[in-house]
């Protein structure tokens, strides 16, 4: 957990600890780039993203408070981007802090080891998913886990307070957008979601019953 008695500590092992604010859609680091340090989420949201050669745009992940991404090893280009989606809050650990706080800091230590083994548990459910389940179970899944980490109470169940295009979510998904579209829809009709402006709206018990029931048709 990250806890103010803990990065006040680490401030003492790691004297160029940074905190830094973002905007909406500013860049933290482009791919292509190095990094230059590990970067743990406080505040807000980022986009993790992916130019394919074709020039696509893929949505890699969605990173939350408490979230590391970046680089540990210094001198390695970044495979991805990482983008403000609103205002963020990161910390900023330099490669050469990351070891001294491993060697000095317990809690630093168990914290990096935590997320990082977080990090790669996502990734493998989420590839582990994509051979194992339908798309309408990967995107009631996937639906379900945004409504819990970043919705706000609203008359259907949880608005996403984030801006989220149906490409971001058929990338999340491991699909494509008209598939991911069709789909959507169903779910509409079915009271599982709908819109206010710009943001999704998310019937989280609706969902977590059709996800029991999984019509053919969705």
């Amino acid at each position: 957990m990250l806890l103010e008695k803990n990065i006040a500590e680490w401030r003492l092992c790691a004297p160029l600890l940074r905190e830094a604010g973002f905007h909406d859609g500013e860049t933290l680091y482009r791919q292509g780039e190095e990094p230059g340090c590990l970067y743990c989420l406080t505040r807000g949201v980022v986009r993790l993203s992916h130019v394919a050669e074709s020039g696509a745009q893929i949505t890699l992940a969605i990173a939350q408070a408490g979230d590391l991404f970046g680089r540990v090893s210094p001198q390695r280009a970044s495979a991805h981007s990482a983008s403000a989606i609103g205002d963020a809050r990161v910390l900023m650990f330099a490669p050469s802090e990351v070891e001294r706080l491993v060697a000095k800091s317990p809690s630093f230590s168990s914290f990096l080891s935590s997320g990082l083994e977080a990090s790669r548990e996502r990734a493998e459910r989420r590839l582990i998913d994509r051979q194992t389940k339908t798309v309408a179970v990967r995107l009631i899944e996937t639906l379900d886990e945004l409504a819990r980490a970043f919705g706000a109470p609203c008359p259907h169940g949880y608005s996403l307070e984030i801006r989220l295009t149906q490409q971001d979510i058929a990338d999340l998904v491991h699909a494509s957008r008209p598939v991911v579209t069709r789909i959507m829809n169903g779910l509409r009709r079915r009271g599982a979601l709908d819109y206010r402006r710009d943001l999704i709206c998310v019937n989280h018990v609706a969902l977590r019953s059709l996800a029991k029931e999984m019509p053919a048709d969705l």
